[in-house]
């Protein structure tokens, strides 16, 4: 668990798709008790039940495309605002583009 839960916004992600109950209140203190959990125990990473699991979770989030996209979630498109106002920028500069061609055809 340890692996999956490092912030309280994952604690409050697996909340909200019931894999686990908050019965702390906080997701803090549900993340600081995850954490320590496992603090001096060793676990071999190759050998534990949910390590293909893993290991297909980091080779996903470890692709460029990938990293590029969430990235560009977290920080550009987190509100259905800048994805409208993106979107009709764009179809703007369509508009743009398709009224200099057809000026550029009728002066010729």
């Amino acid at each position: 668990m340890d692996c999956f839960v490092n912030t309280p916004k994952d604690v409050e992600l697996l909340v909200k798709n019931r894999i686990v109950e908050n019965w702390l209140g906080d997701n803090s203190e549900v993340s600081t008790l995850i954490n320590k959990l496992g603090k001096g125990v060793w676990i071999n990473d190759k050998d534990f039940y949910f390590a293909t699991v893993a290991e297909a979770l980091n080779s996903h989030c470890g692709t460029h495309w990938n990293k590029w996209k969430a990235m560009l979630r977290q920080n550009y498109f987190n509100t259905p605002w800048t994805i409208i106002s993106f979107v009709a920028a764009v179809f703007l500069l369509i508009l743009t583009v398709i009224h200099t061609v057809c000026s550029i055809i009728s002066i010729a």
